[in-house]
């Protein structure tokens, strides 16, 4: 009887094992289809190509049109500079600033390297700064910042220099009105250390008060390391100072201005360079006369 349950059993289980092994049959070749890559079609390779060249040949066409454009704007005659035009300048002339840049009329507007020409201004000791701007289509502004004169320097020879002691040119007639300093035996930076020029401008303060009116003072003579000895226009007063203590020397020239204003001596020399003390000296009497600067104060 177990034999018969056996036989009637075999179809179905034959079935059951034929679908199994159509089931591994397909897994297997569904693997093996991820392995092996599938080979590009021909046509597939010629598409790519034909996109690539025709990038390519487009990045041509735009680089040589640019670059055809650029060669014509430097060189057609259209943007020949023509008009050059300059503002600030008061002590330099156009023509002067012209034969400083070199030739720049016929130059190309748009090739022009404005930053040279602004380097090239900067070198002239009477230009500060220097600002450069293209007016299409052959335009050309200049914006200057000149320097001003501020004194005059006498040392191996007389210059001019500003008010930070830069220097700009030998002596010029039209400013033989600036106060002059004269340096003897001492080294051209002591003038940029700033005692001489606190010097100059504690001279311009003289100069503005009426005690000096018709007579101001116009040069200044460094004395030492330490002292400068300012002289009037006349030539008939003359003011020492510390340039360590100018702002204290400044103080005490005011508080004599009255009593000097009202007895009206003939003043030869004032000096000003000791601490708490004011020496005078009378043209008419060769005995100098002391004062106390706090004395003076109460």
């Amino acid at each position: 009887m177990s034999f018969a349950l056996a036989r009637q059993k075999g179809p179905a289980a034959a079935w059951d094992n034929l679908r199994s092994e159509r089931s591994k049959k397909r897994k297997s070749g569904s693997n093996l289809n991820k392995r092996v890559p599938n080979k590009p079609k021909l046509g597939t390779w010629v598409r790519t190509l034909a996109e690539l060249t025709s990038k390519l040949f487009l990045a041509g066409v735009v680089g040589y049109l640019l670059f055809a454009g650029w060669t014509f704007l430097i060189t057609t005659p259209r943007f020949q500079i023509q008009n050059i035009s300059f503002q600030g300048n008061n002590i330099l002339s156009d023509a002067q600033i012209l034969k400083w840049l070199g030739p720049v009329k016929g130059e190309n507007l748009i090739a022009i390297d404005l930053i040279e020409l602004s380097q090239r201004l900067s070198e002239n000791p009477w230009i500060q700064s220097a600002s450069i701007h293209r007016k299409p289509p052959q335009g050309l502004e200049f914006k200057l910042t000149e320097r001003v004169p501020y004194a005059r320097i006498k040392k191996d020879q007389i210059f001019l220099v500003d008010s930070f002691g830069f220097p700009l040119s030998p002596e010029r007639p039209e400013y033989r009105n600036l106060p002059l300093i004269i340096m003897q035996g001492e080294k051209e930076n002591k003038f940029l250390e700033g005692k001489v020029l606190g010097s100059l401008k504690t001279m311009h303060y003289f100069n503005k008060l009426p005690f000096f009116d018709n007579n101001p003072l116009d040069a200044a003579e460094l004395i030492g390391h330490s002292r400068v000895l300012f002289t009037t226009r006349n030539r008939d007063i003359q003011i020492q100072m510390s340039m360590d203590r100018m702002d204290e020397g400044k103080n005490n020239f005011l508080l004599l201005l009255d009593t000097i204003e009202e007895e009206n001596p003939k003043i030869q020399m004032i000096d000003l360079s000791f601490k708490d003390q004011v020496v005078i000296k009378n043209r008419f009497n060769p005995s100098s006369t002391l004062m106390s600067a706090k004395s003076q104060t109460n």
